[in-house]
């Protein structure tokens, strides 16, 4: 059964940046995604935006996804973390321009990882937040590990992790595409929507999107793993495209919109 705590929404760093062009964000599509949040009238919410053009370039050239293997990869550390700084001040800009408390929380200073996966985490701040009314903004970030010495917290772990944590009744994703397909579309034109799925469907589906840029958290198939134990704690997930206007404003009010609604 879904809870009754705040909207978990994952805006794809896809969907906000222009990921053929390294730290540059795409402006029109921010605007008007924060538009729609502010319009779909949900407040009680938590944002979690992933890396696009900002944090995979630098992660890949670093090899911060690989973890601490030579002392070069510390500036990689603090640069990958400051690129995502700066894409979340853009963020927090856009929600702030519709009128909307947004608060950034940098993951970095509340999660720890063990081998890439949380294994401590400080919601103290994300709670309190919401407690006063706000939106907690959060972000894929580099944090510390205790095995790698640090790694790369994909914007998607966080959101499965912070729906159940906080008995979201529902998490939507706002990607550069429909959602899941049987096939890659952009190879096979015979690919077709899976508007439905189950959790325990997802290792028989050959998810993918056009893969287009870089990508160290890996794509659809990474984005189904790390929500199915959403799905089956009872927790709705839908996938749409966060780049046509009106998706993301239906799929907050609930309303049908082309999708994939991922269900225990």
């Amino acid at each position: 059964m879904s809870g009754r705590g705040p909207l978990v929404l994952k805006l794809g760093g896809s969907a906000i940046t222009v990921k053929e062009e390294p730290f540059k964000v795409d402006l029109e599509a921010l605007g008007r995604l924060a538009h729609e949040i502010a319009e779909s009238g949900v407040r009680e919410l938590i944002i979690i935006h992933g890396g696009g053009s900002f944090g995979h370039p630098l992660a890949e050239k670093y090899g911060i996804h690989e973890g601490l293997r030579d002392r070069a990869q510390l500036r990689g550390l603090a640069e990958t973390h400051r690129a995502m700084e700066e894409l979340n001040r853009f963020v927090i800009e856009a929600l702030l321009e519709e009128g909307l408390p947004a608060v950034p929380i940098p993951p970095i200073s509340c999660f720890l990882t063990r081998s890439g996966r949380i294994s401590r985490a400080f919601t103290g701040p994300v709670e309190a937040v919401l407690g006063l009314g706000a939106i907690p903004v959060l972000y894929g970030d580099v944090v510390m590990d205790e095995e790698d010495g640090f790694r790369i917290l994909s914007g998607d772990q966080i959101a499965a992790y912070l729906a159940l944590r906080f008995s979201a009744p529902r998490v939507v994703l706002a990607l550069d595409v429909d959602g899941v397909f049987t096939k890659d579309p952009t190879r096979h034109p015979d690919a077709e929507l899976v508007e439905v799925l189950r959790a325990s469907e997802i290792k028989t589906i050959s998810a993918g999107g056009p893969g287009r840029g870089i990508d160290v958290t890996g794509g659809m198939g990474e984005k189904l793993r790390e929500m199915a134990p959403v799905a089956e704690a009872g927790i709705p997930v839908f996938f749409t495209s966060g780049k046509k206007p009106g998706n993301l404003l239906k799929a907050l009010r609930g309303e049908k919109v082309r999708g994939t609604l991922l269900i225990r």
